[in-house]
């Protein structure tokens, strides 16, 4: 569980029987001193600030730890791993900024209605009002922090539908080449469609493979799967060539037979092969939502970027280089 401590500035957080301890090095020295009130005045200093926005240490400290708390010790205090984290924290902050900045200026208006369809969404996925509240708790979030968080999203989705306002239209001689630039990308392997039963054990096997000479495989599902439940038709996955060493066995047996057993996850699998589609290139009138999709994510990204680059020259971004070094990792023992 991720706690705080405001009167000694420290971020812990349970980890493999391992705790991380974040603090800002002046806070160290200030504590050391037993100056209660400086420590405070330090961990309210910005560490990075756009007008009136600011990321206070203590806030900094907080995000860090909790981008870190998955990790272990040893990767919690790799240099290279902590900048990454430190870099993505001030870059989310600064683009939420602008964000925030650009929906006031352009006074743009938020439609309750669909904000709260857009959180219903997210709470629904949870069996009650209760056990989301718990999950918010569990990882050391306020209702109101993630009520925030969501009204930032929808802020951004509104800047997007601006933005693509501004993408020229895809043609059909844009799909066109798209596609000649990147036929290799649009051939399909050999793929096949595997069946599967999940069974106990080897001796099982030899049980299943002589009996599917004489019964329908997916009666020998409904008899022989220790799946729970049991799948119906059997389908495992259409699966690719080269895709996966372990069923590689299948595309080089082309025989009707049963295949396996075969060791994966979540235990020994019987295979039969169910269908085969040979290689071939996928046509253009196949792929060309797709590829439209593709384009349009390309050119939103573009124009994502532009804005950025835009928002960074009208603006004057302060960071303060000396406080976000001073966030140091220690790993301590529970």
């Amino acid at each position: 569980m991720l706690t705080q401590n405001w009167s000694n500035s420290i971020l812990t957080k349970s980890l493999n029987r391992k705790s991380l301890a974040l603090a800002g090095l002046f806070c160290i020295l200030a504590f050391a001193q037993g100056c209660d009130l400086f420590s405070r005045r330090i961990l309210s200093k910005p560490v990075v600030k756009i007008q009136e926005h600011e990321l206070t240490l203590q806030r900094y400290s907080k995000l860090l730890a909790y981008k870190l708390k998955n990790l272990d010790p040893l990767s919690a205090k790799d240099p290279q791993i902590i900048k990454k984290f430190k870099d993505r924290i001030l870059s989310d902050f600064i683009i939420d900024s602008f964000v925030e900045i650009w929906f006031l200026e352009s006074q743009q208006v938020i439609d309750k209605k669909l904000l709260d369809d857009q959180k219903l969404a997210v709470t629904q996925r949870y069996p009650s009002d209760a056990a989301f509240r718990t999950a918010l708790a569990e990882e050391e979030v306020s209702y109101g922090e993630w009520s925030t968080g969501e009204e930032l999203l929808f802020k951004r989705k509104l800047l997007f539908k601006e933005l693509r306002k501004k993408i020229d239209p895809i043609s059909d001689s844009d799909i066109k080449s798209y596609y000649d630039s990147n036929k290799a990308k649009f051939f399909q392997k050999e793929t096949l469609l595997a069946k599967s039963i999940l069974i106990s054990d080897e001796g099982q096997s030899d049980i299943i493979k002589k009996l599917s000479k004489k019964i329908a495989f997916e009666k020998l599902i409904q008899d022989y799967s220790v799946e729970s439940p049991k799948p119906k038709d059997g389908i495992f996955a259409w699966v690719e060539r080269d895709a996966s060493a372990d069923l590689e066995v299948l595309f080089v047996n082309k025989k009707s037979e049963l295949i396996g057993p075969i060791k994966m996850n979540e235990g020994l699998r019987l295979f039969k092969v169910a269908q085969r589609r040979p290689a071939r290139q996928r046509p253009l009138e196949e792929v060309s939502a797709q590829i439209k999709n593709e384009i349009l994510s390309l050119r939103e990204s573009a124009r994502f970027s532009a804005w950025l680059d835009e928002q960074s020259k009208r603006y004057t971004i302060y960071k303060n280089k000396i406080a976000i070094d001073a966030v140091l990792v220690e790993t301590k023992e529970e």
